[in-house]
């Protein structure tokens, strides 16, 4: 993509605060390199803090790197970020250029990829701390594939709501938010499982949550995902939708919100499966993209690299990995960047060369 293209991203953005940059997938070398490109231009107009959709608790390791702190690229990568988001050389590149810049850098997640809060709760210096660590061990796993969901308890929700009302700090408070938004994500999870309808999406409303808690009046560049982003809510089956940080966002921030939506034409993209012998719990693995589907962004834009206003845009669809993802996307973004190809990062081929056949969407 040209620089006249994404310089005139920068035009569409204009005078809002709050951008949020999206992918429809992670491990995508393109979204890696354009996600970095704009943020040096977004710096350049004065946005000094960046939020990423990794855990909170351990963003704190990736804040002190950049400003000084000990280590190589690779092992911030690994251990300052949760789902594996770290890893790739486009985040190991972006890092070390933020080194360099006077950005803060927050994670915006709830904790320990989505299955443990024990990062979140270890920050925290209260005996009601340990309690709940302790509380909360008999579920706690790499990821939610792997929580055990019989083991969720009443009780674990009440040491953890009884220890976010006992702390002072603010920052100690998110964190036993984050320890408290986990454990109410994972009975959504039980509940979906179950064949139940939910009522919140309490990752997205800790991602909204971590926005205002970062929010001193400065510019922030946000990087999460299109479905996290969207203005409006997510459709998670038919016929039921719940609240996106977006629609959080929309709601407080109004045009001072910003939502850019990144996507492509064809080519690969990642898939997950659980791999207990891995690091996170899950095996990242390389698939084929499908033509895109009728009444899609993608089909409406065609295969080409363009940078696009969706106030006109009459698609109802938007690829969501190698699925589809149903919004009115004129509604859910202000504007897109298509790619005609996406490949998958280097970080996962090089692990995992094969290529497996994606499902018909």
């Amino acid at each position: 993509m040209q620089d006249s293209e994404l310089d005139g991203v920068i035009d569409l953005i204009g005078d809002a605060r709050i951008v949020a940059i999206g992918e429809n997938n992670h491990h995508i070398h393109e979204f890696g390199v354009i996600r970095h490109r704009l943020l040096r231009r977004l710096r350049a107009k004065g946005f000094s803090t960046l939020g990423f959709e990794s855990g909170f608790a351990e963003g704190a390791k990736v804040d002190a790197w950049l400003r000084g702190g000990a280590g190589d690229v690779a092992e911030i990568g690994r251990d300052g970020f949760t789902f594996g988001l770290g890893d790739s050389p486009e985040m190991h590149e972006m890092l070390s250029w933020l080194r360099s810049q006077d950005i803060r850098y927050s994670g915006l997640d709830v904790p320990g990829s989505g299955g443990s809060p024990l990062n979140a709760l270890a920050a925290i210096d209260s005996p009601l701390a340990r309690q709940a660590i302790e509380a909360t061990a008999p579920y706690s796993a790499l990821n939610s594939a792997l929580v055990p969901y019989d083991k969720l308890s009443e009780t674990a929700t009440a040491v953890l709501t009884e220890l976010r009302d006992s702390l002072d700090d603010p920052r100690e408070i998110h964190l036993a938010t984050g320890a408290l938004r986990l454990d109410t994500y994972l009975k959504e999870i039980g509940a979906m499982m179950a064949g139940k309808p939910i009522a919140g999406a309490s990752r997205d409303q800790y991602m909204a949550e971590t926005v205002q808690y970062l929010d001193q009046g400065q510019k922030i560049v946000l990087m999460i995902h299109n479905g996290h982003l969207q203005r409006v809510p997510f459709q998670i089956m038919p016929g039921h939708t719940v609240p996106s940080a977006g629609s959080y966002l929309s709601e407080r921030y109004g045009d001072e919100y910003f939502a850019l939506a990144l996507t492509g034409a064809g080519g690969t993209t990642t898939g997950l499966e659980n791999d207990e012998s891995a690091r996170l719990g899950f095996r990242v693995y390389e698939q084929e993209l499908g033509e895109p589907a009728e009444g899609s962004l993608e089909a409406e834009l065609g295969a080409v690299d363009t940078v696009t206003d969706l106030k006109t845009s009459k698609a109802t669809k938007i690829r969501h990995a190698h699925l589809w993802s149903e919004v009115e996307v004129s509604q859910a973004f202000d504007a897109a960047i298509q790619l005609a190809n996406l490949r998958v990062s280097t970080a996962i081929t090089a692990v995992n060369p094969s290529v497996r056949p994606s499902p018909p969407p």
